[in-house]
């Protein structure tokens, strides 16, 4: 896929915007479905699995490295990690930006590894394989054990890797992907994006979301890895034994915002229409009073959605027979009502062409389901349970309580 170099997106800088003011719903909503079907919808092929992987994988190789960062900054001592001992060589190279596909990472210092002989005594030792991976002290945890030259997948880890991960997460009681708890890493420091660093993704496109006064909430990358997209939060962390930042895969914040956040605050937004894959983020509506709004992550976000700026708002759930969609608007929906959103509903699509392609998103070009022709009806609540019930999702628990009353 030919690809060029992608640029941030632009942010939208309207400070005048202000939240709770739209009083009254002003267009119906079979205007807002009418105006829906006849749109044609790009659904990328996202992968939330192994997205999660991957932010689990940064998250777990964070907490190791602060093993590091809590040593005596004056009298750095080398620490134990796995079979070997690591301090760092501060009088390292300045940043370096690696390229490793499918990720655009920094590696800026030099760790100094030794491990012990035979004898007893400490001998440095070079690990090639280190410079291949972002999250090298989870590989250094495991190098010696089933790290071989040929046993990488189409993202450059080996199943070990994974393996420990996940163990590793469950240990320090992690929970969720983009949200959740990981709070001796929250904590530390992060520098800002884009204000800081000249951002750029290799191979992908890097995004913002942005509040209602135009500043940066977050940041995440897109990327296309054969018929799959990556979508990744990512920031910069400060270590303080380190000279350099360190770009890492997962949010600063233990909550969600909702991707177009931004424009959902403006005044002019009545309806707003939400959904868990981003391609709904480039429809445009012809009535100005409609918005759409995406919920990043899949399932393991709902929990950590904010979702403050929908409380004044008429919501719409935007769902399909397919499973996953109806496991999501069923979370989704409780996930609101929990946070005190009044007015929660549910739009189906009824009936879509579907045409694979490859989606150009800004000069990227990502795999994509491209649905045309479609009927979008409104569902009732109890309607969308026996629909869920029917195809074998499981009905979260106070759906029924919150949802007694059908629209």
């Amino acid at each position: 896929m030919a690809q060029k170099p992608a640029g941030a997106s632009i942010p939208i800088t309207n400070t005048n915007y202000r939240r709770n003011i739209c009083l009254s719903e002003k267009i119906p909503f079979e205007k807002v479905a009418e105006d829906f079907s006849k749109q044609k919808l790009t659904l990328l092929n996202c992968d939330w699995e192994q997205s999660a992987r991957i932010i689990q994988m940064s998250r777990v190789n964070e907490r190791l490295s602060n093993t590091l960062d809590q040593q005596n900054i004056s009298f750095p001592k080398p620490i134990q990690i796995g079979d070997y001992w690591v301090s760092v060589n501060k009088n390292s190279q300045p940043l370096t930006t690696c390229h490793r596909f499918p990720f655009t990472y920094n590696f800026n210092e030099e760790l100094v590894i030794s491990q012990v002989d035979q004898y007893g005594n400490c001998q440095l030792v070079t690990l090639p394989y280190l410079r291949h991976t972002p999250f090298y002290f989870l590989r250094l945890l495991i190098y010696d054990e089933t790290i071989t030259e040929y046993g990488y997948d189409e993202y450059g880890f080996q199943k070990v890797e994974y393996l420990t991960a996940e163990k590793l997460a469950f240990k320090y009681k992690y929970t969720g992907s983009w949200g959740g708890t990981s709070q001796e890493i929250i904590a530390g420091v992060f520098l800002p994006s884009p204000y800081l660093f000249a951002d750029r993704s290799e191979y992908g496109r890097l995004f913002y979301i942005y509040d209602y006064r135009g500043n940066v909430n977050s940041s995440f990358e897109m990327i296309p890895v054969g018929e799959k997209v990556l979508i990744l939060p990512y920031c910069y962390r400060a270590r303080s034994n380190f000279s350099g930042p360190f770009k890492v895969y997962f949010q600063q914040s233990a909550n969600v915002s909702i991707w177009g956040v931004d424009k959902i605050c403006n005044p002019a937004t009545e309806h707003v229409i939400l959904y868990h894959n981003p391609g709904i983020m480039r429809l445009k509506f012809p009535n100005a009073s409609v918005a759409t709004g995406c919920i990043l992550g899949g399932l393991d976000s709902i929990p950590y959605v904010s979702c403050g700026e929908l409380y004044e708002k008429q919501n719409h759930i935007l769902v399909s027979e397919n499973t996953f969609d109806l496991a999501f608007a069923l979370n989704l929906a409780v996930a609101m009502k929990k946070q005190g959103v009044p007015v929660v509903r549910f739009m189906k699509m009824e009936a879509a062409n579907r045409c694979e392609t490859d989606y150009n998103w800004d000069g990227i070009m990502y795999p994509a389901t491209q649905l045309s022709d479609m009927q979008i009806q409104k569902i009732t609540p109890a309607e969308l349970r026996l629909l869920a019930e029917s195809n074998g999702v499981q009905i979260p628990e106070n759906f029924v309580n919150y949802f007694e009353q059908v629209y």
